[in-house]
């Protein structure tokens, strides 16, 4: 109840320190700040899936079918401009998926200071949002309501973690270089070394826009005997949990994701739109030396995927998405079983002006001769999800 209590007082502490603001105060200049802008999303989502046994070195005891409701999410979203070059963002979320909480409990999700060096340069330091996407979105609820489908690919990567980040932002041409501990971390923790992450896109043209990235890290790897003063590899490797849950089967909403090699990974990806479409296309590569899954042999995957969205009209679209990760290692190379791949189709549908559902059906077939898979089994059903932001 205390922990409750407290969560409730910063809430409201927010809320009083911004209603306590002027929405506008007159500077020397005649520039109007600061400003305060607030934003709400709530969303209530649904699962019915199944796990199977077609995998023949599947585990059977993860057989049948997990369905029901999940939890409520919601977030409070507060955006400052304090003067014409420093903005800053802070978003509290109860996020149950991304934390494995049982209870309501918001957190701070995301949290950043922004310094416009220039027009189009800008440092962040906070929490910054670090991954190898250029364009496509990550389907993180309805603080992402426009992202087509209900989930992630199973090799999606990207998450939110403490560091400073560089910006570019020009008329045809951007990029971003990160350096950043994760959310668990902080640069005061005992673990060797940072992650290092920089991607550049072209976006020139309304058709045709392309980009790419590396990630790494420079510490040594967690050593096998359990000592965890080494590096976890790239902080968002393992991806960032998804809107996926079996309960009672101690596997939990990461576990969805594959076990992607954590040590140094590139990535491109492109999105065009014609005739109407809009299409995604990635492929990318990751390797990992240091205390791999295969005990000090080198670990490698390489991955990539496709994804459409089909707009009807205003008020409905359909949408789907196939990816593909495979196991490189030369400890798997006679084996059939080394592969993970995942199939979603799914639509969105525009109840009112700001409420907005969508129904996914998703099947994840995966290889247990691969240190990729971390499940074992295949298994495939349907999401649905009603979100609202405003």
């Amino acid at each position: 109840m205390n922990h409750i209590l407290r969560i409730s007082a910063a809430v409201l502490t927010v809320l009083f320190i911004g209603a306590a603001i002027p929405a506008q105060a007159q500077m020397e200049d005649d520039e109007e700040f600061p400003t305060v802008d607030f934003s709400v999303n709530l969303m209530q989502s649904g699962q019915a899936l199944t796990v199977d046994d077609n995998n023949p070195y599947s585990r059977p005891e993860l057989d049948g079918s997990h369905s029901g409701f999940h939890q409520v999410r919601a977030g409070l979203t507060v955006n400052a401009q304090f003067s014409e070059r420093v903005s800053g963002l802070l978003n509290i979320e109860a996020e149950p998926n991304d934390f494995g909480q049982n209870g309501f409990s918001p957190e701070i999700d995301l949290v950043f200071i922004d310094l416009a060096l220039t027009d189009g340069l800008t440092l962040r330091t906070g929490t910054p949002v670090t991954g190898l996407l250029n364009f496509r979105g990550f389907s993180d609820g309805p603080a992402v309501q426009g992202n087509p489908l209900i989930g992630n690919s199973p090799a999606d990567m990207i998450t939110a973690a403490h560091g400073i980040q560089l910006l570019g932002s020009y008329d045809a041409f951007g990029f971003d270089v990160t350096i950043n501990r994760s959310f668990a971390e902080g640069f005061t923790s005992q673990r060797t070394g940072v992650n290092v992450i920089a991607k550049a896109r072209f976006t020139g043209s309304d058709r045709f826009q392309f980009g790419g990235g590396f990630a790494t890290h420079t510490g040594e790897g967690v050593p096998p005997n359990g000592d965890q003063l080494g590096s976890p590899g790239v902080v968002f490797a393992n991806g960032d949990r998804e809107n996926y849950n079996f309960p009672g089967t101690g596997i939990n909403s990461t576990e969805t994701h594959v076990n992607m090699p954590a040590g140094t990974i590139f990535q491109a990806d492109s999105k065009i739109n014609v005739a109407g479409l809009s299409n995604d296309l990635w492929v990318g590569y990751a390797t990992e030396s240091d205390f791999s899954p295969y005990g000090g042999d080198s670990f490698s995957a390489l991955f990539l995927g496709l994804g459409t969205k089909i707009p009807f009209n205003e008020s409905f679209y359909a949408a789907g998405r196939f990816t593909y990760v495979g196991d490189q290692s030369e400890a798997v190379s006679n084996s059939d079983h080394t592969a993970v791949s995942r199939i979603q189709v799914g639509f969105g549908y525009q109840v009112l002006e700001r409420a907005l559902f969508k129904a996914e059906y998703v099947r994840q077939v995966e290889g247990a001769d691969t240190a990729l898979s971390r499940i074992g089994n295949n298994w495939s059903g349907v999401t649905a999800e009603l979100s609202v932001a405003f």
